[in-house]
């Protein structure tokens, strides 16, 4: 019987030794498996907050983008009314220049008629 409890003993140490080996184990791979899904959660709420950002600032620029063809368009019809008026403006100009001349052609024409008249005479 001396010789029974050491053994017992040894194999008693031993398989505590195992068992709380396991345990110890069997905690830290839960402990990495719940620190992998906390940092997987953190993963998808930074992905989120990156792909809300993003949106907010395609929107942001879609506005912008909206705000400079209105700019623009205000700015090419502002520019059309004024080539309008320039262009109407011209159009007198060249309407008054016609006008001119042709009064001037027929005060040649006249001043022919009249100097052919004389010398008919």
């Amino acid at each position: 019987m001396r010789v029974g409890v050491p053994i017992f003993l040894f194999l008693a140490a031993a398989g505590f030794h195992t068992a709380l080996t396991a345990s110890l184990e069997s905690a830290e791979k839960e402990d990495t498996f719940v620190g992998l899904e906390q940092l997987s959660e953190l993963q998808k709420r930074d992905q989120e907050e990156f792909e809300a950002a993003q949106m907010s600032e395609a929107v942001q620029d879609e506005n912008t983008e909206e705000e400079n063809d209105t700019q623009e368009e205000d700015m090419n019809r502002d520019g059309n009314v004024e080539a309008d008026q320039h262009e109407s403006e011209s159009d007198e100009d060249v309407d008054g220049m016609r006008q001119k001349r042709e009064h001037l052609e027929a005060n040649v024409e006249e001043a022919d008629e009249t100097t052919n008249l004389a010398e008919v005479e």
